[in-house]
C-alpha cells in the first residue's frame, strides 16, 4: 500500500479523486486476505491511517486541521452518512461468515476443512442473521448452529460443551447411540453441579427434537429475499441501529462534478473553514463576513442568511420559477443540515434538477 501512494502526487489530486482512489486501490488490494485471514487490529489500524492521511493530506503530514470528518464517520455508508469507504473490521467479518455459510451448506472448496477464521463475534452474527430447519441433521453442527429453538447448544449449555471432546460432530452423529453423552469428560477436574444442571436442561430439550431422515437439514439467510448469504447483507447488518440521512438524495445521486459533491458533503456536516470554526481553533480569520461585513461567517449565515447570498438566491428562483429558494426574513435554521433538507423538498416537476441546482450555486458561492 505504501509502495502505490509513494507513486501518487496527491497534491496534484483534488479530493475527491483521492476518495475515489481510497476505495478503488487501497480498499480493494486487501480484501482477498481479508476474507481468508484473521487479520489483527493492529494491521487493520495502520491500513486505516494510509487510508486517511492520503484522503484528507495526500502525500503531506496529516494534521487535525486537514482531517475535517472522523474517520468512524468518513468509514460508513453514503446512506448513513459517509462516504461510503469500507470499514475493514466490520467488511472482513462479512467476508469471513461465507466460510461458516459454505460449511453449512456442505460445499467443497480449499481449506473447508480446516479451521474457519470466523472469531466469536462473527459466528454470533452469523447465528442472529440465520435459520435453521432440522431435517437429516447431517448437516447441522451440533454444538455450533442455532438449530435448537434458534439458539446454539453451546449457549445454553457452556461448561458442556468445554468438558465435551467431540465438539465437531454433526447433529445426527450427536443423538445416534447417544454419541452426545459418550464425548463427555465425566472424571473432568473441574466437573460440578453446573454441569450436570445444564446437562439436564439441554437433554430436556434435545430429546423433544425429531430428525426427519428423509429431509435434508435447510439453512436460510434472514437478511437476504432469496435466504442466501451475501456479503454486502452481513456488512449493513453490522450497522443496524445506527442514524440514517438523506445525503444520498441530497448530495450523492444528482448532477455535479465529483468535486462539487464532496465538497457540499462537508458543509452541510459545518465542516469548512468559516470564520466561526477558525476562531474557535485561534486561527487567522475575518472577523465579519466577507460579503455583507456586519456578521461573523458561519456555515448557515454564509449559505442562507447574509444579504448578499440572499439577493443571489432571489436571483436564482426568478430564474428557474421556483419559489421559496430565499429563505424569509426571520426564518430561523439551525443548521446547513436543516436548510438544505427544506430546498431539497420544494416542490417541483424536477427534483432531482433542482438538488443539482441548489449544489452547483452553494459551489460557486
Amino acid at each position: 500500500m505504501t509502495g502505490k501512494l509513494n507513486a501518487w502526487n496527491g497534491r496534484n489530486v483534488t479530493m475527491s479523486r483521492r476518495l475515489t482512489l481510497v476505495k478503488s486501490v487501497l480498499t480493494s488490494q486487501v480484501i482477498h486476505l481479508l476474507s481468508a485471514l484473521r487479520v489483527p487490529k493492529g494491521i487493520l489500524k495502520l491500513i486505516d491511517n494510509k487510508r486517511k492521511q492520503f484522503l484528507w493530506a495526500g502525500n503531506e503530514v496529516l494534521t487535525g486541521g486537514k482531517c475535517k470528518v472522523n474517520w468512524i464517520r468518513a468509514a460508513r455508508s453514503k446512506k448513513g452518512g459517509g462516504l461510503g469507504i469500507l470499514h475493514l473490521g466490520k467488511f472482513s467479518r462479512a467476508l469471513r461468515l461465507r466460510w461458516l455459510w459454505k460449511l453449512c451448506k456442505k460445499e467443497n472448496g480449499q481449506w473447508l476443512d480446516s479451521e474457519t477464521p470466523c472469531t466469536t463475534k462473527g459466528k454470533q452474527l452469523f447465528v442472529a442473521s440465520t435459520t435453521i430447519t432440522v431435517g437429516n441433521g447431517d448437516n447441522i453442527s451440533f454444538w455450533e448452529n442455532a438449530w435448537l429453538q434458534g439458539r446454539r447448544p453451546r449457549d445454553i449449555a457452556p461448561t458442556v460443551h468445554n468438558i465435551s471432546r467431540r465438539k465437531n460432530r454433526s447433529l445426527r452423529a450427536a443423538l445416534l447411540n447417544n454419541n452426545l453423552v459418550r464425548d463427555l469428560d465425566l472424571l473432568n477436574a473441574h466437573f460440578s453441579a453446573a454441569h450436570f444442571r445444564e446437562y439436564c436442561e439441554l437433554w430436556h430439550q434435545v430429546t423433544q427434537t425429531r430428525l426427519h431422515h428423509d429431509t435434508p437439514d435447510n439453512i436460510t439467510w434472514k437478511l437476504t429475499a432469496d435466504g442466501t448469504f451475501k456479503t454486502k447483507s452481513a456488512y449493513e447488518a453490522q450497522f443496524i441501529g445506527s442514524s440514517a440521512t438523506s445525503f444520498v438524495d441530497f448530495i450523492w445521486k444528482i448532477w455535479a462534478p465529483p468535486k462539487c459533491k464532496m465538497f457540499s458533503w462537508l458543509a452541510i456536516q459545518n465542516r469548512i473553514w468559516t470564520a466561526d470554526r477558525l476562531a474557535a481553533r485561534g486561527w487567522p480569520h475575518n472577523n465579519s463576513c466577507v460579503l455583507c461585513r456586519a456578521t461573523q461567517e458561519t456555515g448557515i449565515h454564509l449559505f442562507a442568511e447574509c444579504r448578499f447570498v440572499k439577493r443571489i438566491w432571489d436571483a436564482i428562483g426568478t430564474w428557474a420559477r421556483i419559489e421559496g429558494l430565499s429563505p424569509a426574513t426571520g426564518q430561523p435554521f439551525q443548521s446547513v443540515e436543516d436548510w438544505r433538507t427544506m430546498l431539497a423538498r420544494l416542490p417541483s416537476n424536477e427534483a432531482k434538477s433542482l438538488r443539482s441546482l441548489i449544489m452547483l450555486v452553494i459551489w460557486k458561492i
